[in-house]
């Protein structure tokens, strides 16, 4: 039987409810020895996606699970201090996360999971259908390697996906989207979230620590920020300001399948392609840090690009 550690994002009966699943809240366990002086090294997968489902459009569900294997062979090659899955690791169903969690295991690198859309939907289906009833975990949390500080940020924390469970956070996320709905912002969307004040304040605290101990500070959530689209976090401009305030070196995101990229001040926002779209193509990336050059190093169809203040 799986050991799986205890997540500090989840209380204890929300890890039993969700068994298995349990494993994509945890932090990873990352090791010191492993970065080389100031040169950082990891890789990213954005929205795999999986469902045993027949493609729509450009979405080619079943193929996930073959394109993630080739995927994590491709980084298991790599020297890498950890990957990072940007969410959307299935598109539905509670049973589709078993394949997906036997092909990460395949994967030799620490490994930081964000929580998506999707996926926050079929975990807070499965939570609210429990007795009682649980609420969608917060899933935000840090971890460091000596210089750095690494921040995952839940963009489900006020969104349409918390159940009854959540307490009042459906409520104010109803009336966030209809708020920005009135104001008529492109980001005004039901499948993308806000982060909530506490989480703002969790986040903030940390960037105040890092800058006080000359860290630098990469951020990844699922829900871009910038450019302006419909699929940005509903309170993009404030984490924006937030970010850029304190210097942080870049924010990673997926979620618009598309991909994109803006610089704004000294903070570059990246956001990688979308793992499922397309019958064969294959994107996910490595990315370099040293000194003030972020390298990012695009696999298929995702984009490299070197990017220095």
């Amino acid at each position: 039987m799986t050991v799986i550690p205890s997540s500090p994002v989840l209380s204890a009966e929300q890890q039993e409810a969700l068994g298995k699943v349990s494993v994509f809240y945890q932090p990873p366990e990352v090791f010191n020895e492993m970065i080389s002086g100031h040169r950082l090294r990891f890789g990213l997968i954005a929205d795999p996606q999986y469902a045993d489902v027949d493609a729509e459009k450009d979405r080619h569900y079943r193929n996930s699970l073959n394109k993630l294997a080739t995927a994590i062979t491709e980084l298991n090659d790599v020297k890498l201090d950890f990957v990072v899955t940007l969410g959307d690791l299935v598109d539905r169903d509670w049973q589709s996360f078993d394949p997906v969690i036997e092909s990460y295991e395949a994967l030799r690198h620490p490994h930081a999971v964000l929580i998506g859309n999707h996926d926050a939907q079929v975990i807070s289906h499965h939570l609210a259908a429990q007795t009682p009833a649980l609420g969608l975990p917060k899933s935000y949390y840090q971890f460091s390697l000596p210089g750095y500080r690494f921040l995952v940020i839940d963009g489900n924390d006020v969104s349409l996906y918390c159940n009854h469970a959540n307490g009042d956070d459906r409520q104010l996320a109803e009336f966030m989207l209809d708020e920005l709905t009135e104001c008529q912002q492109s980001q005004a969307q039901p499948w993308n979230g806000a982060v909530g004040r506490r989480q703002l304040e969790w986040i903030e605290q940390h960037l105040k620590q890092a800058k006080a101990q000359g860290e630098t500070v990469l951020v990844f959530g699922h829900y871009p920020l910038t450019p302006v689209n419909s699929h940005n976090l509903w309170n993009c401009e404030t984490l924006v300001e937030l970010l850029c305030r304190y210097q942080v070196r870049a924010y990673f995101a997926g979620h618009d399948h598309r991909g994109g990229y803006d610089r704004v001040e000294n903070t570059d926002f990246i956001t990688l392609k979308g793992m499922v779209d397309g019958e064969n193509s294959l994107p996910f990336a490595t990315v370099t840090l040293e000194g003030d050059v972020l390298t990012i190093n695009g696999y298929g169809t995702e984009i490299s690009r070197v990017l220095s203040l």
